[in-house]
């Protein structure tokens, strides 16, 4: 029940998606605690955030009841129906894993994949993400024109991540597929039909990936997916194919998802700031400096989930144990507390603690170096090849995706005046 000193919210409310900066300023106004009734309480403060977010004892990543590992159900609390628990059948047995283990289970995970996705390893594929990139353009930069999600923001990623999973490149598409859907599974509320889709999805997606994890124990390549499957650290024996299967799931979101609307909704930006394009086209340097404040100020992933272990309160507010609690990690990026005057855009914003576009904590974002890098190769490569660019309102739609776990615009259409 929602305490009355607190906002009592609905998340799936068209009105929060479309424009959720509006329920922070109002959860911040009265202490950074609300409710959603149907799916838990939602903590926005970041000090408090923060503290809850390092707390994994009593607020766990591990939020499936029946400790089964990450079902890709959604966050329902009704029961997985059984035509739908028939397909899941066929899939490999999974544990909780990195994002949805905690420590020390997640410890040894975040060790043993850290060779894979150290920020060396990760700057090591920047050529590689470069080459990507230029080749996107150069099939649209003739044109003058481009739709920017499906032509540029999902390719660059998902070829990326492709790449380094050791993906055919001709599978691309599918392995999309697949990511959105059990990305939905993970952050949001689910129909039984889209149950049934992404259970597909699980399934699918597990018969391509175990063949390949016993290829690459049986004969090691250099891509990352071998690293993960054979990396050994401290004496710490390597991940098990039920571990490395949510992990994959979890690099796709980092991956694609993350990195696909964090480029459409800077380049959104943008295009509102003439004067900053020209800076950035003069200064590409302050490029990763802009990244970061799109980062904070309308982060792809509005936030997660954990579920409370034990009775606790949060400010005050009482939670039990088995509650969902809701780290809004873009609600803390707009506490005024620690952000003055959050709803301006400024690259020069002097802050000395780090916005939480990435989550905070022992589960910081594991992708967070690949996805800072592609975004500022991608706009380097926009701006520095591309002139004149203009939002072409007539074939764009602005309304945001049905989600408010995640946070990006349906189409995105753009005019250019040729290359620089």
């Amino acid at each position: 029940m929602a305490d009355e000193r607190n906002t009592e919210v609905d998340l799936g409310a068209s009105e929060h998606i479309e424009c959720p900066y509006k329920t922070y300023a109002s959860l911040h106004q009265l202490g950074g605690v609300g409710v959603d009734p149907t799916i838990g309480t939602i903590v926005a403060g970041y000090d408090t955030l923060a503290a809850l977010a390092k707390n994994t004892q009593v607020y766990s990543s591990a939020i499936t009841e029946d400790d089964r590992g990450p079902r890709h159900m959604g966050i329902n609390s009704e029961p997985v129906q059984d035509d739908v628990e028939e397909v899941l059948s066929n899939a490999h047995r999974i544990v909780n894993a990195l994002f949805t283990a905690d420590p020390p289970e997640h410890t040894r995970h975040r060790k043993l994949i850290s060779k894979a996705l150290s920020p060396r390893s990760v700057r090591a594929l920047e050529p590689q993400i470069r080459q990507i990139t230029t080749d996107l353009i150069d099939a649209f930069i003739d044109r003058g024109s481009v739709d920017l999600i499906p032509e540029f923001a999902v390719p660059l990623p998902v070829t990326v991540i492709a790449d380094i999973l050791g993906v055919d490149r001709a599978d691309i598409w599918t392995f999309k597929h697949w990511g959105d859907l059990m990305i939905s599974g993970n952050i949001d509320l689910l129909s039984h039909e889209r149950r049934r889709e992404v259970a597909h999805a699980v399934v699918e997606l597990h018969q391509y990936f175990v063949p390949r994890i016993e290829e690459r124990r049986r004969q090691p390549t250099d891509d990352l997916l071998s690293i993960m499957v054979n990396t050994e650290v401290d004496g710490e024996p390597p991940l098990t194919t039920e571990e490395l299967l949510p992990i994959i799931d979890q690099i796709l979101l980092a991956g694609h998802e993350t990195t696909t609307n964090l480029i459409g909704n800077a380049m959104l930006v943008l295009l509102g700031d003439q004067a900053l394009i020209t800076r950035l086209r003069e200064n590409p340097a302050d490029i990763p400096a802009m990244v970061e404040e799109a980062l904070r100020w309308d982060p792809p992933i509005q936030c997660t989930y954990r579920r409370v272990m034990r009775d606790d309160s949060i400010e005050g507010v009482p939670v039990s144990t088995g509650d969902m609690v809701i780290p809004m990690w873009a609600g803390a990026n707009w506490d005024p507390e620690v952000f003055p005057n959050p709803e301006r855009f400024d690259i020069d914003r002097p802050n000395t603690k780090p916005h939480m576009g990435f989550g905070f904590g022992p589960h910081f974002c594991a992708g967070a170096e690949l996805a800072r890098i592609e975004a500022r190769v991608a706009f380097e490569e926009l701006l520095g090849r591309l002139r004149d660019i203009t939002l072409d309102e007539a074939a764009s739609d602005l309304s945001h995706l049905p989600s408010f776990a995640s946070h990006g615009y349906r189409k995105i259409a753009l005019k250019f005046a040729g290359a620089s």
